[in-house]
């Protein structure tokens, strides 16, 4: 799925230590990831890894062998220096940023048994999408629908932000899922509201690390992705 146009670099050749990632024991190595598109005949979780990236955003592919451990379900950010969680109740704030997790009901007729109430039950799903929103001193910037291959329909689904700090200019992180397993939404937002970066992850099972410059995502197989993010031009 991945077209490598350069050699990979290994952060041991050039004598960086292997806690560039808090609890890797083993060396590093980085490509430069294209990046990836569905195309018209794609299934389902083709178009849920389709990714979006502004010219902010320079996308490496991670490989390592071994981690220390993996955050709780519900801290994908807890390694972020600023970071909240939202249960769709009330609107949380992070800093200057105040995140709103809307998280419809989504109601099924109970089934009866018969052929005929399973067809009503279907039709009677109620398929609203979850809708996360970013408000920043007061000013609206995000209104963004996420899709229920992400969050399911269960109750305790969940949202998650952390602020990124990249140079001067400060980022918004976003994650949603609703099980472990299945596939989890991630957005970065700029601090005037325009997408910086945009994925669907294959499942929930990430570890997620802040850089100066950036993040980095791993999962368990040791395979994962470093974003850089530059300046924003002005």
């Amino acid at each position: 799925m991945f077209r490598l146009s350069q050699r990979p670099i290994s952060y041991c050749r050039y004598g960086f230590i292997a806690s560039l990632l808090p609890g890797l024991i083993a060396c590093t190595t980085t490509m430069p990831a294209q990046p990836v598109q569905a195309t018209a005949d794609s299934g389902q979780m083709e178009q849920v890894l389709t990714e979006y990236r502004s010219s902010q955003v320079e996308v490496m592919l991670l490989r390592q062998q071994f981690l220390w451990h993996f955050p709780d379900a519900n801290q994908h950010l807890a390694q972020f220096a600023h970071h909240i969680q939202v249960d769709g109740t009330v609107p949380v704030r992070l800093q200057e940023f105040v995140i709103t997790y809307h998280k419809p009901r989504r109601l099924t007729p109970a089934y009866s048994g018969s052929p005929a109430s399973a067809g009503n039950a279907s039709a009677m799903t109620a398929d609203f999408v979850d809708e996360v929103q970013i408000n920043r001193n007061g000013e609206f910037l995000v209104r963004e629908a996420i899709s229920p291959v992400f969050t399911g329909g269960q109750s305790y689904r969940r949202l998650e932000a952390a602020k990124l700090k990249v140079g001067n200019d400060a980022y918004v992180l976003t994650v949603a899922n609703g099980f472990l397993h299945k596939p989890m939404w991630l957005a970065i937002f700029g601090t005037d509201g325009h997408a910086v970066y945009r994925i669907g992850l294959p499942h929930g099972t990430w570890q997620f690390t802040e850089h100066a410059d950036g993040i980095s995502m791993v999962d368990t197989s040791g395979s994962g992705r470093r974003l850089v993010i530059r300046p924003e031009l002005r």
